[in-house]
């Protein structure tokens, strides 16, 4: 592989990888109008998810194996991933709107760098703190102004440190992902094993919630959404197919940037599918979120 493809390859990844995995945005809204919970939802989904990459996987040549090394590395990077942020991203939305939890959510890049300077795993260079400043800025941007409303949201404050809880653990999956990756094992075949943690963790969450008494009607919840389902386990499938490569020659602080790819596919989907009307600020974050990629990927060496 020639160096220019080498260094094309981390940002055709995250963007399609972004996309992908941003589907759950729109897909989501669209299974939620269809009477699915969120939390059920969330747990077919990566279920299929890890089904779709088990198959990829063993069709490729390169079967997935619960070896011990795999089996722990994926109990922790399945929830940091996936089960953990999302689980509780459900769960503060009905008390905070969907704005705020959103704006924090955009705070990974951030807290992933943080983590890694302080862990001295990488010298981070202005070049490449203003990069992931201006793709911050623009997916604030966006969501500011299409969530101005959920400013006024007022909740007891534990819930704001909840919702702390989303940037937090998937920056320290970001990390985590790439100190942790087992020695020699490929990408597809560890996306499986860590969908199928997260699709477990999920389900745990579930069981909780019931032995609480949020008991959710499984039956008429897939009944309801199946075909979404299908869609977003798919979707998902691939996108952490390409997700997991991305992490293996692009790092934790490269990684992180999928978070603004994600506001940038639920802003196109808004527009397309659901007719909401974009202003001239949200054209300018979305050329601060393009020139923040643009910078990061500019001193990225693949590995």
């Amino acid at each position: 592989m020639s160096s220019s493809s080498l260094r094309l390859e981390p940002v055709l990844l995250l963007f399609a990888a972004g996309s992908c995995i941003g589907l759950i945005f729109p897909l989501g809204r669209l299974a939620g109008e269809a009477g699915v919970p969120p939390l059920l939802y969330a747990a077919a989904s990566a279920f299929g998810a890890s089904l779709v990459l088990f198959l990829a996987a063993w069709f490729s040549g390169t079967p997935a194996a619960a070896r011990r090394g795999v089996v722990k590395y994926a109990l922790v990077a399945g929830q940091l991933t996936f089960a953990i942020p999302f689980g509780m991203l459900v769960a503060v939305i009905p008390h905070l709107g969907s704005g705020i939890p959103a704006i924090l959510q955009s705070l990974a890049p951030i807290i992933t760098l943080a983590i890694v300077a302080a862990l001295g795993l990488e010298r981070p260079s202005l070049l490449r703190l203003v990069g992931l400043a201006s793709g911050l800025a623009g997916a604030l941007l966006i969501l500011i102004s299409r969530n101005a409303g959920s400013f006024g949201e007022t909740a007891p404050a534990i819930w704001y440190f909840a919702a702390l809880v989303t940037p937090l653990a998937l920056a320290a999956g970001n990390v985590f992902r790439t100190v942790a990756w087992p020695k020699a094992e490929k990408p597809l075949p560890l996306a499986a094993v860590t969908l199928a943690a997260a699709a477990l963790g999920l389900a745990a969450f579930l069981l909780i919630a019931w032995l609480f008494g949020q008991k959710t009607d499984v039956v008429a919840g897939l009944g309801a959404g199946w075909h979404l389902i299908v869609l977003q386990s798919l979707a998902s499938g691939i996108g952490y197919a390409l997700f997991f490569r991305l992490q293996q020659i692009g790092g934790p602080v490269y990684l992180s940037q999928i978070s603004y790819v994600h506001t940038g596919v639920g802003v196109a989907f808004a527009v397309l599918f659901f007719a909401e009307p974009l202003s001239a600020v949200v054209w300018v974050a979305v050329a601060l979120i393009l020139a923040g990629v643009a910078l990061v990927n500019r001193e990225q060496q693949p590995r």
